[in-house]
């Protein structure tokens, strides 16, 4: 058994071909650059194919229970690449088919993207109107034990597997949140249909939710420019394009995307590997589709991979402002080859870097403007100190009050009907007394303000 395995492992090895496609999601770690020498250093045994040929040998002799080939293999694999960073991986023909769907923008789960981090599962990043994110779940949430099993002690690929099921079955987790005690929740399954581009005025103001970079992120966003431009016309102030939460995609979308909003001969991202052949410069080849208008790019620490790119993109050449906290530095490439047995591997290859030349990876992408978001509502202000204008000596009486007409107690009336209804409804009451987006309400005076400049600007050179 043990010659079979090792012939079948290198076979699966050599036969693996690169795809086009490069697709990162997951949480940054910085690689050590590997060392010249082939020689291993002193005081290390030297690993070689007689070493894993007895511990083979030894499994099938005298483990406990008779292990499966396909097990042995895949436990190998696993281990070889997990052992490089937590993004290399083998992705058995069942993960692998999941991927590939993926990327189509359809595919089953509780819509967040996860990475490993000091033995439990790190959300990235809730996917916009899933499961996930109408749990309330938030990037960086540390899922702990799933189903009542903990977590510790599994793989990344053991946890997804468990977190995934038939969609309408639900899954309990328990989750350790910053600052918080550890919580349950409790998430229903769904088929999970990715709208990857969402698009509304606001006022004079366009705004592009980005909420992933699949095959229908290009398209769309384009869609929604043309849109937001026909309805608003020469009233059209600028562009907001929130990329928040998004745990980013496909390398090529996040180029065609940034393609978008530059012009022609303006770097886009340059990736930089230990092969020379990864070593590649894309730059924008065509004309800014929004006319210069400006734009404000929205960012928190769920913005990773392709969201980073983008922003990156477009803030180092002068092209938008950067607003909201700092993004998640998931800054390396994956090339994912396919394997003969119907899966493939993920493979880290290289690094992005920025126009500029700064590396995304483990650093993220700083806003020009940090704005915190506000949780859950405003804090009103103390004025019972203010001095008001009935407490200046000799000020006016208030004039008696008019007996109240009908229309009046009608209003009174409903009122007070309404604060019943919402009574009832306590999900309705507290959307109430939420705040509305703080982020994007600053984001919107951002644009306004650098609207008018751009104005007065082009005023000045007339």
């Amino acid at each position: 058994m043990t010659s079979k395995i090792l012939g079948l492992f290198s076979f699966l090895l050599l036969s693996t071909v690169a795809v086009a496609g490069l697709y990162s999601a997951v949480q940054p770690q910085e690689q050590t650059k590997e060392t010249t020498s082939k020689q291993p250093k002193t005081g290390e045994t030297q690993l070689d194919s007689h070493l894993f040929d007895n511990i083979l040998k030894r499994i099938e002799e005298e483990y406990v229970e008779e292990v499966t080939d396909e097990k042995l293999l895949t436990g190998a694999l696993n281990g070889i690449l997990s052992a490089l960073d937590p993004h290399s991986a083998y992705l058995d023909p069942k993960s692998y088919e999941e991927l590939k769907i993926k990327t189509e923008a359809e595919y089953g789960g509780l819509g967040m993207e996860v990475t490993m981090e000091n033995g439990f599962v790190k959300i990235i990043s809730p996917i916009d109107d899933t499961p996930a994110q109408k749990a309330g779940l938030e990037a960086g949430d540390l899922i702990v034990a799933i189903d009542k099993k903990p977590i510790t002690g599994m793989t990344l690929n053991e946890a997804v597997d468990l977190l995934r099921g038939k969609p309408g079955t639900s899954v309990l987790i328990h989750v350790k949140r910053e600052g918080k005690d550890v919580f349950e929740k409790t998430l229903k399954r769904e088929k999970i249909h990715i709208k990857a581009v969402k698009w509304h005025a606001v006022d004079n103001v366009g705004y592009i939710r980005i909420a992933t970079f699949n095959e229908s992120t290009t398209p769309l966003v384009k869609e929604a420019v043309a849109d937001i431009k026909k309805k608003l016309g020469n009233k059209l102030e600028g562009f907001i394009l929130d990329v928040r939460n998004d745990p980013g995609g496909l390398l090529t979308v996040a180029i065609s995307a940034s393609n978008l909003f530059l012009t022609s001969g303006e770097e886009i991202v340059s990736t930089r590997g230990r092969d020379p052949k990864m070593n590649e410069r894309s730059y924008a080849d065509s004309s800014d589709i929004t006319n210069g208008v400006p734009i404000v790019v929205l960012i928190n620490q769920g913005s990773a991979s392709a969201s980073e790119i983008l922003a990156g993109a477009l803030q180092d050449n002068h092209r938008a402002l950067v607003v909201g906290t700092k993004s998640f530095g998931k800054g390396s490439v994956q090339v994912v080859m396919p394997l003969t047995n119907g899966g493939a591997i993920s493979l880290t290859t290289a690094r992005y870097y920025t126009p500029s030349g700064r590396s995304i990876q483990a650093k993220g992408i700083e806003p020009d403007i940090v704005i915190e978001q506000v949780q859950n509502k405003l804090e009103s202000v103390d004025e019972s100190g203010f001095i008001r204008e009935k407490d200046f000596a000799g000020a006016l009486d208030n004039p008696p009050e008019k007996k109240s007409s009908s229309s009046d107690k009608k209003q009174t009336l409903d009122q007070k009907k309404q604060e019943e209804i919402d009574k009832l409804d306590p999900e309705k009451a507290k959307k109430k007394k939420e705040v509305e987006d703080y982020q994007l309400m600053r984001a919107i005076d951002i644009v306004r303000t650098m609207a008018i400049t751009q104005k007065y600007n082009k005023e000045n050179r007339k």
